[in-house]
C-alpha cells in the first residue's frame, strides 16, 4: 500500500519537483500540493494522507501554526517538517508544534524518501547534532553544559545525570538553568526536547524524555 503524501510548499517549482521526484519511489504517493500553510490543512483534512511534508516558512499561516493544527485535527496523519533553516529556534518550534520529521532542504530526495518511509511507520526522523547545533550558538554552552546536555537527551533525571557525572543534583540544575537562560528557553521540558533534538540520530525515536525534567 503506497504512503499517501500531501506536499506544501510557497515555490511552485520546488513542490512540484519534489511531488515529481517522490513520485518515482514505488511506495509513495503525492496526492496533493499546497502553497501555503491555510490550504495544507484544508487539503489534509479532505485527503487524510499518511504525511504531510510542511515548509516550515510560508506567508498567511506557516508551517509551525499549520502543522499544530494538523496534528491537533488529524492523529493520524504525520507531519515532517521541510526547511532550508537547521537552526535550534526552527527545529525545536517545529518539535514543539508536534511534527514528527525534521529534514532539512539541502538532503536527497532519497533521503527525504527514507524520513517519509520511516515517520509513517511510527518512527521520528530529526537532523543530527552536528547539522542543528552550529556556529555561534555552539560557542554558548560550556563543555560540562554539553555533557549534561547530553544525558538529558538520553532520558536520565537529574539524580542520574549527577551520579554518572560525579556531581551533585544541585549542580546539575545550576547547569540545566544556566543553558535555559543561554538558549532562550522557558522550561525544563523544552530543555530536554532541545536535548533530544540535539542528540537524536537520523530517523531514531524520540522518547517522552520531557516527562524526566
Amino acid at each position: 500500500m503506497s504512503i499517501k503524501v500531501v506536499l506544501a510548499d510557497d515555490h511552485k517549482m520546488i513542490r512540484e519537483a519534489l511531488g515529481a521526484l517522490l513520485s518515482r519511489e514505488p511506495d509513495i504517493q503525492v496526492v496533493a500540493f499546497a502553497g501555503d500553510g491555510a490550504e495544507a490543512l484544508t487539503l489534509a483534512q479532505a485527503w487524510k494522507p499518511d504525511i504531510v511534508l510542511m515548509d516550515v516558512c510560508m506567508p498567511g499561516v506557516d508551517g509551525i501554526e499549520a502543522a499544530m493544527r494538523i496534528v491537533k485535527l488529524l492523529p493520524r496523519t504525520r507531519v515532517i517538517a521541510l526547511s532550508a533553516q537547521g537552526e535550534r529556534p526552527f527545529v525545536s518550534q517545529m518539535v514543539e508544534a508536534g511534527v514528527q520529521g525534521y529534514v532539512l532542504k539541502d538532503e536527497s530526495v532519497g533521503t527525504l524518501a527514507s524520513a517519509v518511509r520511516s515517520v509513517a511507520g511510527g518512527q521520528t526522523w530529526l537532523p543530527d547534532s552536528s547539522q542543528i547545533l552550529s556556529g555561534p550558538e555552539k560557542r554558548l554552552l560550556s563543555r560540562r553544559e554539553r555533557l549534561v546536555l547530553k544525558e538529558l537527551a538520553e532520558g536520565k533525571r537529574a539524580r542520574e545525570v549527577a551520579e554518572t557525572m560525579g556531581i551533585s543534583t544541585k549542580t546539575v540544575d545550576t547547569y540545566r538553568r544556566r543553558m535555559m537562560s543561554k538558549l532562550g528557553l522557558e522550561s525544563q521540558a523544552e530543555l530536554v526536547k532541545y536535548a533530544v533534538a540535539l542528540h537524536s540520530g537520523a530517523g531514531e525515536r524520540v522518547r517522552g524524555a520531557a516527562e524526566t525534567a
